[in-house]
């Protein structure tokens, strides 16, 4: 069994940032930042103490060690060493040193003697002896001139950001800072790492290095952020950027207002006195949104207590006056938990509770203001779609409002507040381009003037639909299964042709022209960030504030910039029929599979070590045009029951920073089929079922035949009785009646006893089979049977039809019924009758009358 990957609990991970303090905002130094894993047998090493760590072509990392050659793919390592009977005489597993040889290859060094290992084969070549010494002294000359090397202490190394570090022998790590030109300990000697020797820098910048307790990886990156300085650690519920270009953040947990310059200085904390006070102060109450009306009046809605006017006076102070639900006054605020306010063209206020639904005031500058609201004569519903959190105007004037239980959509063009009607839009479970959750967060709108909606759980919405007062919305859907990192979206913002989404812990870069997106989470930032529901905010000077849980931070989204390095795609290995793996699978572009091998599992791995167990994948199974399949993190794909044909799988990954790439590795599979499955097989099939249907035609034919020879022959020998049975004057017409069809002599032979038993015996009235048997040299069955195959029926039927025959030629001749019933061997003259109408559909008499 193979060693399993590591996990976090198994490195040890180590995020050091480096920070200083500018005037009001704690920023990170310009300089790189570091990030050293470690791995050793904790980790799926088959043995800590590692001699030479080599990458090899196809972008696989090994591991020269004391019990074998280690493969590492970012996720797994895997030994390979000489076993019992493979014809290597290898010493020992102890491997010395290794070198890439030209070919790709590895050539090793154990117990001083060379070999190749075959990367491709994933198996060891002995040297011919030949041969032996020139390899040896490749060796040879390494370490020449690592003894000669001894005496540096230190490896530099220039990182992509053009940072210079000084990996020290002795473990400790320093930068040359760029302004000073001084060298700046990272960290001490022994302090992350023991004494180690420089071993080999990968195709994306990571150094591997190597030492007596293991291996390590040096990973260079900058902190893409800087963090927002405040007082307590509390959540960032709003930004507002108001008509002086001044921008205002609100707190939760403390409570707190913040003002600040367009030049970014701290003007001071707002109070409820109306102030602005240079030290901390609380507000007291949470204020969840704020906005600016087209007067530079102030409106801020608080999560407890209602709403807030601010009305700023001209020596930078505020007149504050509250507004809170009254259960006696239907015209009051409907609820005190305000979540957003947006004004429209005519001037109203719109006013998104938590618990009440939607409020309007129409004159919100006059001394009494009333809200328009459920309770009173806005035709909003009273029921559903109480809890609102964001409402969104268009220019056309739509009004967009994101609630818990679907999407409010009203035309908000009319003066008359009162005649604006509501209509919902929910999840439909039968219409698959429904809205995708009813739990909605948020409205955007792009810069092509698409509007999305944001969900609880259910990703990101397109509205496809032009005419928004449609009373069915189709809707776009980005989620999980079309490739978004998450389906958690907070908020969104339009940036150039992309739509930067916030989810819980990550950015996410919407491409909804093509349908991509890239991710920026926890290894992107350095830091474990939860974001809040704070909308992001572009600030005077072209940063973007984003709120946190526990603070805020700014960054230049123009300066976000991710890796572009490509990783390959490796086969890692590839089980048939839950077979032993086989980790040579690299090297295979076409797979064939017996007719007995339908099930397989394979396992890949994109060769970015950066941070592997950020990246993405995707597949896809067939002839190439299917869609692709997003499977997350996971780097495995089995299939199940092949059917026979061939078939391409596609497999494409993100790099470790979440960038998906044109790194489209293809397998051609070959599935053989069965005999059975094969065209002759097919060609069988058609024959036997061609056999099938002409043997069912040509045994109905012959029954047919069987059936119509039955009747004539039947005919035949009543016919004959009857002529046999007629009067004199008769006879001669019958004569061509009584002639019979050409019967087997044998059969001919038996007829002629039995008709001469009928003849003789058709008027008495105790026959029976037994005597007819005698007759005709047969047993009772044998009887049976010949009398079935020759006329089609048994001798007792054939007996009743002579004597019915006999009765309608006495009839005819006028003779009595009862002269009749006895004389065709009936006793009982009603019987008789019975059985005549029976067959012939009437009584004797009636029969005699009409012939």
């Amino acid at each position: 069994m193979q060693p399993e990957p590591p996990t976090i609990n198994m490195r040890k991970n180590v995020f050091i940032a480096i920070c200083l303090l500018t005037g009001w905002v704690k920023t990170l130094c310009a300089q790189s930042q570091c990030t050293v894993t470690h791995y050793d047998e904790f980790s799926g090493m088959a043995q800590w103490y590692v001699t030479q760590i080599v990458q090899d072509n196809q972008g696989m990392m090994w591991f020269a060690t004391w019990n074998g050659l280690n493969r590492y793919d970012g996720y797994e390592f895997v030994c390979f060493k000489s076993r019992v009977g493979d014809g290597i005489d290898m010493a020992s597993d102890r491997i010395q040193d290794m070198v890439l040889m030209d070919d790709g290859n590895l050539l090793c060094q154990v117990e001083g003697v060379p070999f190749i290992f075959d990367v491709k084969t994933c198996q060891f070549r002995t040297i011919a002896d030949k041969q032996k010494a020139e390899y040896k002294s490749i060796f040879d000359d390494r370490q020449k001139k690592g003894r000669e090397g001894e005496g540096a202490p230190y490896y530099i190394y220039e990182d992509h950001y053009h940072t210079k570090w000084k990996i020290g022998t002795n473990g400790s790590l320093t930068y040359l800072d760029a302004k000073s030109g001084q060298e700046i300990p990272y960290w001490a000697a022994g302090e992350q790492m023991p004494e180690v020797q420089y071993n080999t820098t990968d195709r994306n910048g990571n150094v591997w290095l190597c030492s007596h307790y293991g291996a390590y990886k040096l990973a260079f990156h900058k902190k893409a952020y800087n963090y927002f300085p405040q007082e307590k650690t509390s959540q960032i519920r709003s930004f507002y950027i108001d008509n002086k270009k001044r921008y205002w953040i609100t707190s939760k947990d403390d409570a707190t207002i913040r003002l600040f310059s367009a030049d970014n200085r701290m003007l001071g904390y707002l109070g409820q006195d109306g102030n602005l006070h240079s030290q901390y102060t609380s507000f007291k109450e949470a204020v969840y949104t704020m906005t600016q009306d087209t007067k530079g009046v102030f409106w801020l809605g608080s999560r407890f207590n209602g709403l807030y006017k601010l009305e700023e006076q001209p020596n930078g102070t505020f007149h504050i006056e509250s507004f809170q639900h009254k259960a006696d006054n239907s015209y009051s605020l409907s609820d005190n938990s305000v979540f957003d306010i947006k004004e429209d063209r005519q001037g109203r206020l719109w006013i998104a509770s938590f618990n009440g639904g939607l409020n309007c005031i129409e004159k919100p500058h006059q001394k009494e203001i009333s809200f328009l609201n459920k309770n009173n004569v806005l035709k909003y519903p009273k029921d559903i779609a109480q809890r609102a959190r964001q409402i969104f105007i268009t220019k056309e004037g739509k009004m967009l409002l994101a609630t818990t239980t679907g999407l409010m959509i009203a035309d908000i063009t009319s003066t008359k507040t009162r005649n604006i009607t509501f209509k919902r839009h929910t999840k439909d479970a039968h219409r698959k381009n429904s809205l995708s959750n009813e739990a909605t967060m948020y409205v955007a709108e792009d810069n092509k003037h698409r509007l999305y909606v944001c969900t609880e759980s259910g990703g990101v919405n397109q509205i496809i639909t032009q005419d928004l007062t449609a009373d069915q919305l189709e809707f776009r859907h980005f989620n999980t299964s079309t490739g978004l990192p998450s389906d958690v979206a907070l908020s969104a913002i339009p940036y150039g042709n992309q739509l930067l989404v916030v989810s819980n812990n990550q950015l996410i870069m919407l491409k909804p022209d093509s349908d991509d997106a890239q991710n920026y989470e926890a290894f992107f930032w350095k830091d474990r960030l939860r974001f809040s529901d704070a909308t992001p905010t572009i600030l005077p000077d072209g940063r973007t504030i984003f709120g946190l849980q526990d603070g805020a931070f700014t960054i230049r989204l123009s300066e976000i910039q991710k890796s572009t390095f490509v990783p390959p795609i490796a086969l890692t290995s590839l089980s048939i029929e839950n077979g032993q793996p086989n980790c040579a699978a690299n090297a295979l572009d076409t797979l064939i599979l017996s007719p007995k091998e339908r099930d397989i599992t394979l396992r890949f791995a994109a060769l970015d070590y950066s941070a592997d167990n950020q990246i993405l994948y995707a597949f896809r199974f067939g002839d190439g045009d299917e869609p692709w399949n997003h499977i997350g993190k996971d780097h495995s794909a089995t299939f199940l029951d092949l059917k026979p044909g061939t078939y391409q799988l596609q497999i494409r990954s993100t790099n470790s920073d979440g960038v998906w790439v044109d790194n489209i590795r293809t397998m051609t599979i070959i599935v053989k089929p069965t005999f059975w499955e094969t065209r002759w097989a097919q060609l069988l099939y058609t024959l036997l079922f061609a056999a099938f249907i002409w043997a069912i035609l040509r045994t109905r034919r012959y029954i047919k035949t069987l059936n119509r020879r039955q009747r004539e022959l039947h005919e035949a020998y009543l016919a004959l009785l009857n002529a046999n049975n007629a009067p004199q004057s008769n006879k001669r017409q019958q004569g061509t009646a009584a002639t019979k069809p050409e019967m087997k002599p044998e059969d001919e032979a038996f007829m002629q006893r039995a008709m001469k038993f009928i003849e003789e015996h058709i008027g008495d009235s105790d026959i029976n089979i037994g005597d007819m048997a005698d007759a005709t040299a047969t047993s009772r069955s044998g009887l049976n049977r010949k009398m079935k195959s020759l006329l089609g029926v048994t001798p007792l039927d054939f007996i009743h039809e002579a004597r019915i025959r006999k009765a309608c030629q006495m009839l005819e001749a006028g003779c009595s019924v009862y002269d009749v019933a006895y004389n065709c061997g009936f006793t009982d003259p009603k019987y008789f009758g019975k059985c005549f109408k029976t067959e012939m559909g009437m009584t004797p008499t009636e029969y005699r009358n009409q012939h």
